[in-house]
């Protein structure tokens, strides 16, 4: 599959490559390929920040990608094959290696990289080289590819307003079947909504949401079809596992169930968060963060684009625990998602039809920020702002953003700490924040998630001095949970040392290996009564041999030697 690729001195290599091949034996060729022909292999920092989310999900289809990803980079870090770009910038990507000799870009049609290489349109010398199930497709050009290979247009399913219906309704005690003819039957009701009824099944793994008459239409029950395909087991997403049958009609799915309450629960202010977590602090509100950032990230290498982000549609366990739910609305392919909520959309968006287009990971951007702001500041949106305008509606449209970069200006920062919270944030994600919600500036969701992952890391290894740095809301008198740094410290000092000794003992030389040599070998037939049978049976039996006492005809048996065990 991959012999056009010896003529190439490198390759731009795309994480989806890893993500979408693993699985078959071609990974192992392409391998074999960079490695013989000694092709040299450029990546940049998305390349392993979509790698943890992956394994940070732990789907059992993904196991062949964490070996195949650890293959690859073995081969490419023997033969000092292996170049890193420091950026996850698509454009800047590019930029770097836009010029390098006889080159190609490696990646498949539906990845990320190759729908930010789509939006950007990034100028590369090199070919472009898309990886499809029918083959392999060169392009001369990002260009070109562009011109010759677009995008589906939006389904035409998205204008058919029919609905598949029945006039039986599934309620408890009913029987409803899978595609593929399992059974399922509805013990009790969980909840209910304007679309449909969640109901606990005889199968403990499952719940089924089975919806109103009315509701079902063409292009919702082929996004259905087409999640359930993905095959995504992970219990983080409640996307759907098998569609469900009654009386030969389509009427729901089932998902696995999600534990906890809805973020917009939480992250409602000190009040409620405090109550529900007494115990955190910003490193458990980083780490939601991180969690639910790579979450998205994966559901974008599988081609799905949420669309309605937001704090409704996210359950939370705990800071590691989260479930996304609301999943059967998303974008998936050219099946486009049909609502959105204001406050988290981009505002290029408002007064479109959303069932008429189909968006792009540019229009997600922007909700992943939204989503960032919201959760650092415990629930409060970007554009809240103290003796502002009527409507929070007109200050995001005149990018009233109420926080400075240099921290002075904080007249129309809402009351209660959010002063604080802006201040004690690292000066990366000020500003990114800043420009994104002052000067319109979209970031790649994947940096969102370096920039935060760069800040849990600076939290977990306890780099700030002031205490006030790792409170909920810093510097408030609220009954929350505090951080002593210095103890903090030296029990980390403490742990690196401990690990620093183990690894040096680990590193010394192992003295030579010596046979062991007993001298209590027993010479009888005795066997320890707690052998089995004759697994050790001893090797010598000259007790029973008669030697001659003093030259004596008659020999006089040999004298017992007491036994002192097996060894």
């Amino acid at each position: 599959m991959f012999e056009g690729l010896s003529k190439y001195l490198s390759i731009v290599l795309d994480y989806s490559v890893v993500m979408e091949y693993s699985s078959g034996v071609c990974f192992d060729e392409l391998t074999n390929l960079i490695e013989d022909k000694g092709i040299n292999v450029y990546v940049n920092d998305s390349f392993k920040l979509l790698h943890y989310c992956v394994i940070q999900q732990q789907d059992p289809k993904d196991k062949a990608v964490q070996q195949s990803m650890r293959s690859l980079m073995q081969s490419l870090l023997s033969t000092n094959s292996l170049h890193v770009v420091n950026t996850c910038n698509t454009s800047h990507f590019i930029e770097q290696v836009k010029d390098l000799p006889e080159s190609c870009i490696l990646t498949t049609r539906k990845s990320i990289f190759t729908k930010r290489l789509y939006e950007k349109a990034p100028e590369f010398t090199g070919d472009v080289v898309v990886l499809s199930p029918t083959g392999m497709k060169v392009f001369s050009s990002i260009a070109e590819m562009i011109r010759d290979y677009p995008y589906p247009e939006i389904s035409r399913l998205a204008k058919n307003t029919a609905y598949i219906d029945s006039d039986g309704r599934a309620s408890i005690d009913d029987v409803v079947l899978s595609t593929e003819g399992d059974k399922f039957t509805l013990v009790k009701r969980l909840s209910g909504g304007a679309e449909g009824m969640v109901f606990t099944t005889d199968n403990s793994k499952y719940v089924a949401k089975i919806y109103h008459k009315g509701v079902i239409t063409p292009l919702r029950w082929a996004k259905l079809k087409k999640l359930t395909a993905l095959g995504i087991t992970s219990p983080g997403f409640c996307v759907p596992q098998h569609l469900l049958y009654f009386r030969g009609v389509p009427v729901g799915y089932t998902m696995f169930v999600g534990k906890g309450t809805t973020l917009s629960n939480v992250f409602d202010g000190p009040d409620a968060i405090i109550e529900q977590f007494p115990d955190w602090t910003r490193l458990d509100v980083c780490e939601t963060l991180l969690t639910l950032i790579g979450k998205y990230l994966y559901l974008h290498m599988h081609d799905v684009i949420v669309g309605d982000i937001q704090l409704k549609n996210a359950l939370i366990y705990t800071s590691k625990d989260q479930y996304l739910i609301d999943m059967d609305s998303v974008q998936i392919g050219n099946l486009p998602c049909p609502v959105g909520t204001e406050e988290f959309t981009d505002p290029n968006l408002w007064g479109k039809d959303f069932t008429g287009f189909i968006r792009n990971l540019e229009d997600e951007d922007y909700s992943i920020a939204m989503l960032v702001f919201s959760i650092l500041f415990c629930g409060l949106h970007p554009y809240a702002t103290r003796n502002g305008a009527e409507t929070l509606r007109e200050e995001i449209l005149s990018h009233n953003f109420p926080y400075s970069l240099d921290n002075k200006d904080t007249e129309h920062i809402p009351l209660g700490g959010y002063d604080h919270i802006w201040e004690y944030l690292p000066e990366n994600l000020r500003t990114m924040l800043y420009k994104t919600f002052h000067d319109g500036k979209r970031y790649e969701a994947v940096i969102w998630r370096a920039a935060v992952q760069e800040y849990m890391h600076d939290l977990e290894n306890f780099v700030y001095d002031d205490p006030e740095a790792y409170k909920l809301f810093p510097c408030e008198n609220y009954k929350q949970a505090t951080v002593n740094v210095e103890e903090v410290r030296a029990q980390l000092a403490g742990r690196l040392e401990a690990k620093k000794q183990e690894e040096a003992k680990l590193a010394e030389p192992k003295p030579a290996f010596q046979k062991k040599v007993f001298n209590n070998v027993p010479t009888g037939r005795y066997i320890s009564p707690s052998v089995g049978g004759n697994s050790l049976r001893p090797s010598r039996f000259d007790d029973d041999e008669m030697i001659p006492a003093n030259g004596a005809s008659n020999p006089a048996p040999a004298p017992k030697k007491k036994f002192l065990g097996l060894f």
